[in-house]
C-alpha cells in the first residue's frame, strides 16, 4: 500500500522519526491535560468555569504568542521544543501538587494561563523544524501526514487514558499522565540533530515578534490561509466547551465521557491522517483544504440534530478525519509559501491566532448554550465552517496556484549526489539561487587553468570534459560540474565544452559553498565525486 510505504520511508529518516515521536508524546500529554483541566473546571464552576478556564488559557497565549514564538527563529528549533516539553511537565506537576494540597482553584487557573503561553511553542516550532529535516517536497508533505497521523494517536490515547483515570480516580491523577508524556517528549526531541540550525533572527525582541506579521504582509496568500485556519479554531473553541456540557448533560456520559468524546476525535484523526497520505505528490491542495474545512463543521451540525452517545462518537470521529486532512493541506501550503528564515515566526503568528480563536469560541459557547441550549448551540456551531469554506474557495485556489515549488530545479539538485543529503530548506535556497542560461554548442563553459567562480548543472543538452588535451568524460542532462575549483580553492582542472545546445543552471560560488559545506554528508559525497574525477 502506497500510504504505508510513504509512512515507512519518511520515518526511516532518523531525525524525522525522533521529532514525530516527541510530537506524539507531547500531543497526547497536552490532550490529557486539557481534558482533566476542563473536568476540574466543570467541578468547581460548571459550564461557566469551563468557559473561563478555556479563555484564561487561550487569550493570554494569543497575546503572548508572537513574542514567545520569536524564539523559534532565534534558537535551534529542536532546543525550543525541548524547553517547551520540560516547562510543561513542570507546570502541570505544580498544578497536581496544588490540587492535592487543597489550595484555591485560582492557583490552578493561573498555572493554566502560564502553561497555555508555553504551549504556543509546540506546533509552530514543530512545523518550522520539519522542512529542515525533510529531504524533498514529497517527504515534507508525507512528514506532515505522519505528523497528523501521530497527532491522531496522541489525541486518541491521551484523552482515552485521561477518561479512564477520571472515571476511576480524579483530575489530578489524570494530570500525572501529562507530566509523564511531556518528559518522554523531552527525552526524544533532545536527540534530534538537524543538518544545520536556522540562522538566528536579528533585531530586538519586539522587532522579532512582529517579523511573522511583516512576512505575512508580503505573503498575502499565506495570511488568508492562516485566517481561514483561525475560523476553524474558533469552532474548535466552541466545541471544546460544548463537549463538556453535552457529556455531563444531555448525553449522560459523566466526566469520563469528556475524555472518550475527545478520544473519538483523535481516532478519526488517525484514520484521516493515513488517508491524507494520498496528498503526497499532489501539486494542488486547494480542493482537499476547502472540503476538509467544510467537513469539520457538518458533523457538528448533524450532532445538534441527532444527539446520543453513539452518534456523538461517530460524528466526532468524522470531525477528526476532517481535521487531519485540513492540517496536512494547510500546513503544507503555508510551508511552501513562507521563506524558511521567518517560518517559525509566521507559525507563531498562526499559533497566536489559534489561541485567540479558541478563546473567543470558549467565550461564545456559554452564551450560545444559554440562548439555544446544548443541541441548538451545536447546530449553530456546525453551520459556520461550511459557509466559510464555500465563500473562501476562490481565495484558497489562488493561494494554491502561487505555492508551487520550483520542481524542475529541485529535481535536478536532488539528483546530484552532493546535494542529495541536504534538507528541503537548503535545497529551496539553492533552487532560488540557480540562474538559468541558454548555451550554444561549441561554447566553453569552463577553461582549464582559470579561476573558478561558479558551479553548473545541465538541464538539457550535452558537454565534454577535456583535461591536458584528452577527452576524459561526458556530461548529460542532470549532471553537475565545476565543484573541484570551488571546494579545493584551486584553478580549474579541466575544460568543459558544450557539444549540443544546452539549457543550464549556474550557481555562484558563495551559495554553492554555503550549501555543501553545511552538511557532513554533502562534503563526503563531494569528496567522492572529486576523487572519481581526479582519477579520470
Amino acid at each position: 500500500m502506497r500510504s504505508l510505504r510513504l509512512f515507512r520511508t519518511t520515518l526511516a529518516n532518523r531525525d524525522i522519526r525522533l521529532a514525530e515521536l516527541a510530537w506524539t508524546a507531547g500531543v497526547g500529554a497536552e490532550s490529557a491535560w486539557l481534558v482533566s483541566l476542563l473536568v476540574y473546571a466543570n467541578t468547581v464552576g460548571g459550564v461557566l468555569g469551563v468557559g473561563l478556564i478555556s479563555v484564561a488559557r487561550t487569550l493570554p497565549a494569543a497575546i503572548a504568542a508572537p513574542l514567545v514564538t520569536s524564539a523559534i527563529d532565534r534558537w535551534p528549533r529542536e532546543r525550543v521544543l525541548l524547553g517547551m516539553h520540560l516547562a510543561d511537565a513542570t507546570l502541570i506537576g505544580l498544578a497536581v501538587l496544588t490540587i492535592q494540597a487543597g489550595l484555591p482553584a485560582g492557583i490552578v487557573f493561573g498555572i493554566a494561563v502560564v502553561e497555555g503561553v508555553v504551549a504556543t511553542l509546540h506546533r509552530p516550532a514543530n512545523s518550522a523544524l520539519m522542512p529542515g529535516l525533510a529531504r524533498s517536497p514529497d517527504e515534507l508533505v508525507a512528514g506532515n501526514a505522519v505528523t497528523s497521523t501521530l497527532e491522531g494517536i496522541g489525541v486518541l490515547v491521551g484523552p482515552a487514558l485521561a477518561g479512564v483515570m477520571l472515571a476511576a480516580a480524579n483530575p489530578s491523577a489524570a494530570m500525572l499522565l501529562s507530566v509523564t508524556g511531556f518528559i518522554a517528549g523531552a527525552l526524544l526531541i533532545g536527540r534530534v540533530r538537524p543538518v544545520r540550525p536556522p540562522r538566528r533572527a536579528r533585531g530586538g525582541r519586539l522587532v522579532e515578534a512582529m517579523a511573522g506579521f511583516r512576512a505575512l504582509r508580503h505573503a498575502p496568500d499565506a495570511a488568508k490561509l492562516i485566517g481561514l485556519v483561525g475560523s476553524q479554531t474558533f469552532v474548535r473553541g466552541l466545541l471544546a466547551v460544548l463537549i463538556v456540557s453535552a457529556a455531563v448533560g444531555p448525553l449522560g456520559m459523566g466526566e469520563g465521557g469528556v475524555g472518550f468524546l475527545n478520544a473519538a476525535i483523535g481516532a478519526g484523526g488517525l484514520i484521516g491522517a493515513v488517508a491524507a497520505m494520498a496528498l503526497v505528490g499532489r501539486r494542488r491542495l486547494a480542493t482537499p483544504f476547502s472540503l476538509s474545512l467544510a467537513a469539520w463543521g457538518l458533523p457538528i451540525l448533524v450532532l445538534g440534530i441527532v444527539l446520543n452517545p453513539v452518534s456523538a462518537i461517530l460524528l466526532l470521529a468524522i470531525v477528526g478525519i476532517a481535521n487531519a486532512s485540513l492540517d496536512v493541506s494547510a500546513f503544507s501550503l503555508i510551508q511552501r509559501i513562507v521563506p524558511n528564515e521567518v517560518r517559525g515566526r509566521v507559525f507563531g503568528a498562526l499559533e497566536g491566532l489559534v489561541a485567540l480563536g479558541m478563546g473567543l469560541g470558549a467565550i461564545a459557547a456559554p452564551l450560545l448554550v444559554g440562548l439555544l441550549g446544548v443541541q441548538g448551540a451545536l447546530a449553530a456551531t456546525g453551520l459556520i465552517l461550511p459557509v466559510v469554506a464555500l465563500v473562501s474557495l476562490g481565495i484558497v485556489r489562488r493561494a494554491d496556484a502561487g505555492a508551487i515549488l520550483p520542481e524542475q530545479e529541485l529535481s535536478l539538485l536532488r539528483g546530484i549526489p552532493m546535494f542529495a543529503p541536504l534538507p528541503m530548506t537548503s535545497l529551496e535556497a539553492l533552487a532560488g539561487a540557480l540562474q538559468p542560461r541558454h548555451v550554444a554548442a561549441g561554447t566553453e563553459l569552463i577553461r582549464e587553468g582559470e579561476i573558478g567562480d561558479r558551479y553548473y548543472v545541465l538541464s538539457t543538452g550535452a558537454a565534454e570534459i577535456w583535461s591536458g588535451g584528452a577527452l576524459v568524460d561526458e556530461m548529460h542532462a542532470g549532471d553537475g560540474f565545476g565543484e573541484i575549483a570551488l571546494l579545493r580553492d584551486v584553478p580549474r582542472t579541466a575544460t568543459v565544452k558544450v557539444v549540443r545546445d544546452a539549457e543550464i543552471f549556474q550557481l555562484e560560488r558563495a551559495a554553492f559553498l554555503e550549501a555543501v559545506t553545511g552538511s557532513h554528508a554533502s562534503v563526503a559525497a563531494a569528496d567522492l565525486v572529486i576523487a572519481e574525477r581526479t582519477r579520470a
